[in-house]
């Protein structure tokens, strides 16, 4: 549940980088995942994974990052590996995930069931052990004030709940970097920086 200044926030949860192995029927399967912020994140992410493990008979893959999700068997049975991956992804109501499963072949194969339950469950326990983190989803703004201002507006910003990104600099004027919810409205003078997502355990409180 969302607490009081974070209750104008939409969020997800996603997870920390995590690995797990598992043998069933002699072959390995190694499933690695991390949070992907975006897809350029989660295709970097594989290259490095199966970079890590070239001389695995498969690195196969899946990603969901918001309404954007994509698959690949890498070679295995098509049906039978990216997208068990993908369901238990999906399974997990987590967001901006990539996870790579990688399989060293053991001698005995397991058929398209047994491909299927194996690439599922080896997912399912790297995201079900991986740690968990939240993100706020919003924007941030650059809020120039000056001093005779500066606590009638800290009241302000607190009581909507905002979030500093940064503690405020004090120079000619006072500089206030805010995390805001992506469709709330300032109506002081601002500069818009960009939409993001923050780790909520990262943010100032005011």
């Amino acid at each position: 549940m969302k607490n009081e200044s974070e209750k104008n926030f939409d969020s997800f949860v996603s997870i920390e980088k995590a690995r797990e192995k598992v043998t069933i029927q002699r072959s390995i399967f190694i499933s690695t995942a991390e949070h992907a912020e975006n897809i350029d994140k989660a295709k970097s992410f594989i290259s490095a994974v199966s970079k890590e493990f070239n001389a695995a008979n498969h690195n196969c893959w899946a990603y969901k990052i918001g309404e954007f999700e994509l698959c690949s068997d890498s070679g295995e049975p098509s049906g039978t590996a990216g997208k068990p991956i993908l369901n238990a992804i999906k399974s997990s109501n987590l967001d901006r995930i990539v996870v790579v499963v990688t399989r060293y072949f053991g001698g005995i194969k397991l058929g398209t069931r047994g491909l299927i339950d194996a690439y599922g469950y080896a997912t399912k326990i790297v995201i079900e052990n991986a740690a968990k983190k939240r993100f706020l989803e919003g924007r941030i703004v650059e809020i120039q004030c000056k001093y005779d201002e500066f606590d009638k507006v800290r009241y302000k910003f607190k009581k909507s709940g905002y979030f500093y990104v940064s503690p405020p600099a004090f120079g000619e004027n006072v500089k206030i970097k805010l995390f805001i919810p992506e469709d709330e409205k300032i109506d002081l003078s601002h500069l818009e920086v960009g939409k993001t997502e923050i780790e909520q355990e990262k943010l100032i409180k005011i």
